[in-house]
C-alpha cells in the first residue's frame, strides 16, 4: 500500500468493503476478542466487538487475515491485527486499484460499463427536492418558535396551521426517503454536464449526516449500475411513491417552486431529472 495516498472515508458501506475483502482474501476470520494472559500476573482480558448490521460501527475491529500466535517462557499472547473502517477500506481500495479493476470517470463515458468499480470526482449535493423541503421546514419552525403560541384566538389558530403544514411536510419528506435511502448527486469534476448520482445511505456516513461532505469536492469508489447517454436520464424519485405522477404533473409542481417561491426565497433551482451523460453508481465509500 502507498502510505503517501491515504484516504479518509466520510461515508463508507463497511458490509461491501467486508464482503469484497472476503472474496478477494477467499475469506476472512474475524474475531470478537483479543485475550492476554499471564500466568505470574493474573489474567487479563480484553475485548472488542463489532457487528456488521444495517448500520456501520466506526470502531476497532479485530480481524484475522493471517493468524499469529506467539508463547513465550509463562506468558501466553494472542496476536490479532486491529482495523479501523479506513484502514480496511484503503487496504481494499489498494488492492482494486493494484489489479486494475477501477476505471477513472474524467472528461466522458467512453468505455463505461453497468458492473465496473469506478473512482469519480466531483462536487456532491443532496437531492435537490429533500435538500429544499428540509431547508422550508426548518425555517417554518424557526419563524413558530420566533412567534410563539400567542395570546389573541386569531394567533393560536395561526400557530396550530402553522404546526399542521410542518407536519405535513414533514410527512411529504419522509415520502422521498426510502428506508434511510436518498440520492446525491455528484456534478463530475473535468467533465462538463457529466453527473453521477448516488444512492447513499444516512447511517453509513461517519457521523451520522451528510453536512460534511455537502458543496464539498470528494471522490466516490462504487460500481456502476447504469449508464445513461444524452439520450437517458435517471429518475431521483424512481423509489419513492411520488413514481407514480406523469412527468408533467410533477412539472408543474416544480413550477411553484423554481417560478413563485424563489420571488420571496432563494430555495434554488429543483429538479427530479438527471438527464445523460450520467452515471448511477452504487457507491462503497465517500473519501478524501
Amino acid at each position: 500500500m502507498n502510505k503517501h495516498s491515504l484516504e479518509i472515508p466520510l461515508y463508507l458501506n463497511q458490509k461491501i468493503v467486508f464482503d469484497l475483502l472476503a472474496s478477494i482474501n477467499d475469506g476472512i476470520s474475524q474475531v470478537t476478542k483479543i485475550r492476554t494472559a499471564s500466568k505470574s500476573n493474573g489474567e487479563i482480558e480484553a475485548g472488542v466487538d463489532a457487528d456488521l448490521g444495517n448500520k456501520n460501527i466506526f470502531t476497532l475491529m479485530a480481524v484475522k487475515l493471517k493468524g499469529k500466535v506467539g508463547a513465550e517462557r509463562n506468558n501466553e499472547q494472542e496476536q490479532e491485527k486491529i482495523h479501523t473502517p479506513s484502514s480496511l477500506f484503503n487496504n481494499l481500495k489498494d488492492r482494486l486499484f493494484k489489479d486494475k479493476m477501477v476505471k477513472k470517470v474524467t472528461n466522458n463515458l467512453n468505455g463505461i460499463q453497468a458492473g465496473e468499480f469506478v473512482e469519480v470526482t466531483g462536487v456532491l449535493k443532496i437531492n435537490p427536492l429533500i435538500s429544499m423541503m428540509e431547508n422550508m421546514i426548518q425555517l417554518m419552525e424557526l419563524a413558530t418558535a420566533i412567534n410563539g403560541d400567542g395570546t389573541g384566538k386569531k394567533a393560536k389558530q395561526q400557530n396550530l396551521e402553522d404546526k399542521i403544514t410542518i407536519n405535513q411536510m414533514k410527512a411529504f419528506t419522509n415520502g422521498l426517503k426510502v428506508d434511510g435511502m436518498v440520492d446525491m448527486i455528484c456534478e463530475l469534476d473535468d467533465f462538463a454536464g457529466g453527473k453521477a448520482v448516488l444512492p447513499i445511505y444516512m447511517d453509513y456516513f461517519f457521523n451520522g449526516n451528510s453536512v460534511e461532505v455537502i458543496d464539498g469536492k470528494f471522490k466516490v469508489l462504487g460500481k456502476v449500475a447504469k449508464v445513461c447517454d444524452e439520450n437517458s436520464k435517471i429518475d431521483l424519485l424512481r423509489n419513492t411513491s411520488l413514481s407514480l405522477f406523469k412527468e408533467n404533473i410533477l412539472g408543474k409542481m416544480l413550477d411553484v417552486f423554481n417560478n413563485e417561491l424563489n420571488q420571496d426565497i432563494n430555495v434554488g433551482e429543483i429538479e427530479t431529472i438527471i438527464k445523460g451523460p450520467a452515471l448511477l453508481i452504487i457507491p462503497i465509500a465517500i473519501y478524501l
